[in-house]
């Protein structure tokens, strides 16, 4: 049985179970699952695109963002499970983490940063929720020596990989079709599915111990409220501080790197305590948490930098049919799928002839696979064409990371349980799982680095000026409820979006008059907005009343254009952001707008493709220098395992 995502087990389509040979409860907790994970990856698919493509950041800052939010949902599972167990019962857990998810999902609707990050901090509390207690629901609906328990699970967890699958394709393409607010509301809606028909199908799974709401859950708190009910609210407060935790990641670092080292302290100690066996154990269960960060930390590049490598620098064009960037995440569930009772054939057949590799070996084989898919850019890099490399890099790419994640992930979840005395388990586990959250974190640092040279705005440190608080401050007669909104930008913009929403309609004047570059410079800088001219000039109504209209127009064009099939490639917003360009004393001022911009697509698109493959095959030379390592170490570390395979 293959694990998948980080130590769920994974699954085989293959396998021969009879549905009515298990109980009725786990077909619910199948579909549950698929919808839970479907609204997860719906989200994950989508968000570096929309960070930097609707939110305009730059990419080393969608990078730290989604790390900084992977690494929390990764960590929250610790505290859900433990809560659940103690005071909230495994139900009640699991409704109130979809219900939460459910929420992030809208609440990213509201179209700017704020609402994205109070849509990722109710997101990653109730995946805390959700994620760490329907499993165990799985298992309580068997007994220990149940023989359908193994099959149980794999059915179950085929819902990861059908809901992964399903996000990165459906979703993906919805949202980078139709708009990146579709997408997430689709997510909000599977999640809402995934509620529903657990909800609905509770009387089959209700044999399962521990589901409801303990003894200690129902007495009442010093604040003079149950448990259960403190908990709750608690749950929904922490949503602010998700909110922090993302949006000022470098305290996540501290926080997890100390968290990290605390529990590698305590497993150690732990195991010293039960003898010296288990404390030798416990050594290596730390080593190979370290090993799993380094896996996943480079790895988990495919929601970040690989994605905007997909969107800027691989040919997608499929007969004539455009795959979304965001859609090449979904060959990695579709591996897993296909590769994933390949593999448990694999160890069973090898076990037999006494052929199975150590724990240490099968991760140093992971990480050697993934190492090479990495290097595979550079064969890429030979056979680009107008700065693309061909769709089969990405794909032979995802395969053998598929295939190192096989030979890393399957045993993950099985060596801890093995590693570790009964006493600690449980920290062992969430040790584990911590891991995680830390690659996830150090995933977004490392995406940092394929990021091409931020433009410096001058207006930085005074463009977060919102209209509303603009208006409060300047006490306007004008309420914010009444206030003129730019047709697809958040309707609270604030000053630097405003100026930039205003150099793209300049821009796009320029681009339809065919205008020479300069004057696209005079029609620009005498429209933006200087804050240190005064606030009132940006609260001007007749201001953005005809900039309104202006998007409006262009809007209008680009759909005539596009029904007709007239498309003009990239001077799109999100398009414009990214290849926006400074000038400078070298630049040919007597130029048209469209050779200047069209010049500088080429420009950026020569760099950013030689910075992804450099990246790229960097990691993948450590990865295999890594892999070597390990591979060097693997008899210590068995030493270290007495006996554990």
């Amino acid at each position: 049985m293959a694990l998948n995502k980080k130590g769920n087990l994974g699954a085989s389509p293959t396998i021969d179970v009879q549905p009515t040979g298990h109980p009725d409860g786990l077909f619910v907790l199948f579909f549950s699952e698929m919808w839970e994970r479907f609204c997860y990856y719906g989200m994950r698919v989508l968000l570096t695109l929309y960070l930097v493509k609707s939110l305009a950041k730059g990419d080393a800052e969608a990078s730290l963002i989604y790390g900084a939010y992977t690494a929390l949902v990764y960590a929250a599972p610790v505290l859900g499970g433990r809560l659940a167990d103690k005071y909230l019962g495994y139900k009640y857990a699991i409704i109130l983490g979809a219900i939460m998810m459910a929420l992030g999902e809208f609440l990213i609707l509201g179209g700017n940063e704020f609402w994205l990050l109070a849509g990722m901090g109710a997101i990653i509390v109730g995946n805390g929720y959700f994620k760490a207690n329907i499993s165990t629901i799985v298992g309580k609906l068997y007994k220990d020596d149940d023989p359908r328990r193994d099959s149980g699970f794999t059915i179950f967890y085929i819902g990861i990989n059908v809901g992964a699958l399903l996000a990165t394709t459906v979703v993906a393409i919805v949202g980078e079709t139709y708009g990146f607010k579709y997408g997430f509301a689709l997510a909000g809606f599977g999640m809402l599915a995934g509620f529903l028909i657990f909800w609905l199908g509770q009387n089959r799974y209700a044999a399962a111990n521990g589901l409801q709401v303990t003894e200690l859950g129902h007495k009442r708190s010093p604040v003079g409220i149950k448990n259960v009910h403190l908990i709750t609210i608690l749950s929904f407060l922490t949503i602010p501080l998700c909110f922090v935790l993302i949006s000022q990641n470098e305290i996540l670092m501290y926080m997890l790197i100390a968290i990290f080292i605390g529990v590698g302290y305590q497993l150690i100690k732990a195991g010293a305590a039960e003898g010296k066996i288990w404390k030798d154990r416990m050594i290596a269960l730390v080593i190979m948490m370290i090993i799993n960060v380094v896996f996943w930390a480079c790895f988990e590049q495919a929601g970040t930098s690989l994605t905007l490598f997909a969107d800027r620098n691989v040919d997608r064009e499929i007969w004539g049919w455009l795959m979304p960037a965001s859609m090449t995440q979904f060959f990695n569930p579709a591996f897993i799928i296909i590769f994933g009772s390949i593999f448990s054939v694999m160890w069973v057949r090898l076990t037999a002839i006494n052929k199975n590799p150590s724990i240490p070996m099968k991760f140093s084989f992971g990480i050697l696979q993934l190492g090479l898919g990495f290097l595979v850019t550079i064969i890429g890099l030979q056979m680009e064409s107008e700065f693309k490399v061909p769709l089969l890099t990405l794909v032979i790419l995802y395969l053998l990371h598929t295939t190192g994640e096989l030979f890393l992930s399957p045993i993950g979840l099985s060596m801890v349980t093995k590693l570790s005395p009964k006493s600690i388990s449980g920290t062992a586990m969430g040790g584990w799982f911590l891991s995680f959250a830390m690659a996830n974190f150090l995933a977004g640092q490392i995406a940092g680095l394929t990021s091409a040279k931020e433009d410096i705005d001058p207006l930085k440190e005074k463009k977060t000026l919102t209209i509303k608080t603009a208006l409060e401050e300047n006490k306007a007669d004008t309420s914010f409820d009444d206030w003129v909104t730019l047709s697809g930008f958040a309707p609270n913009i604030n000053l630097g979006d405003y100026n930039k929403v205003v150099e793209w309609v300049s821009f796009r004047k320029a681009w339809r008059d065919n205008a020479q570059l300069s004057d696209f410079l005079d029609i620009r800088d005498r429209n933006l907005i200087d804050p240190e001219d005064g606030i009132s000039n940006w609260l001007d109504r007749n201001h953005w009343e005809a900039l309104s209209a202006k998007v409006d127009a262009i809007y209008m064009e680009d759909s005539i254009m596009k029904a007709n099939d007239n498309v003009v490639k990239n001077i799109d917003f999100e398009s414009y952001m990214y290849y926006r360009f400074k000038l400078d004393g070298d630049d040919d001022w007597s130029e048209t707008i469209q050779t200047a911009y069209n010049k500088r697509i080429v420009e950026v698109n020569e760099v950013s493709l030689k910075k992804y493959v450099g990246v790229f095959s960097t990691l993948g030379y450590v990865l295999l220098a890594v892999a070597l390592i390990i591979a060097l170490l693997a008899r210590p570390l068995n030493k270290l395992m007495h006996g554990v395979r």
